[in-house]
């Protein structure tokens, strides 16, 4: 897989021969995935697309860093997820460079960090060229996505959104129906709102989210 192709379909073909590799009970799919995409990118220009030359792809725990997820996103191993670089003053003679997602990417992604203000997600990311957003959740990742790419440009009003957990081995749809036009209401006592739904507020803020019969993921 991590031969040197120069056409789409001789990729398809290759990958489509090999995908038992990835989707089998206990295959190294992962790691064959991280290890193509390391090659791709080479680990040169990763160690400079990093904040820090040192920093590493897979962090505490075994959790992959957002590097990692950086790269296999956008093909780049950059340290943040705003647009383009920020400078920041260090106090000494060169400033800060902080590099985030250099241009809109094809593909989304949400996350739970941003609400809590750990992070802040930028347009790049928010605004992809498909309506697929990897969703960055309670450890684990998982993915929104709609049929209509029109969305993207008439987001107004009331949409679709189905979400998909492969490591909950989900089977049954869950289609979520997002509002713009109804103001989220704050929940009382001890309801619980579902993280999915927080994520959804990073991008849609103050939208309704409807799970349409499905059981809330809390």
């Amino acid at each position: 897989i991590t031969s040197h192709l120069h056409e789409v379909r001789t990729m398809y073909t290759i990958t489509s021969h090999q995908v038992i590799l990835f989707q089998n009970d206990g295959s190294c799919g992962c790691v064959l995935l991280t290890v193509s995409a390391i090659l791709s990118r080479t680990i040169e220009k990763i160690r400079e697309d990093m904040d820090e030359k040192e920093g590493c792809l897979i962090g505490a725990h075994g959790y992959c860093t957002q590097e990692l997820v950086n790269l296999l996103l956008c093909g780049v191993a950059v340290s943040n997820v705003f647009n383009g670089v920020m400078e920041l003053d260090s106090g000494g003679v060169e400033n800060n460079i902080l590099k985030g997602i250099p241009r809109q990417n094809e593909i989304g992604l949400l996350s739970l960090f941003e609400y809590y203000q750990s992070c802040s997600v930028g347009s790049h990311y928010k605004d992809p060229v498909y309506p697929i957003w990897v969703v960055c959740s309670e450890s684990h990742f998982s993915v929104l996505f709609s049929n209509h790419r029109e969305l993207l440009t008439k987001g107004d009003g009331q949409f679709d959104l189905f979400y998909y957990d492969g490591l909950a081995r989900q089977e049954e749809e869950i289609r979520l129906t997002v509002d713009k036009r109804k103001a989220h209401t704050a929940p009382h006592g001890d309801d619980l709102i579902p993280p999915l739904e927080l994520c959804i507020h990073t991008k849609w803020n103050n939208a309704t989210v409807s799970w349409n019969g499905t059981e809330p993921i809390l």
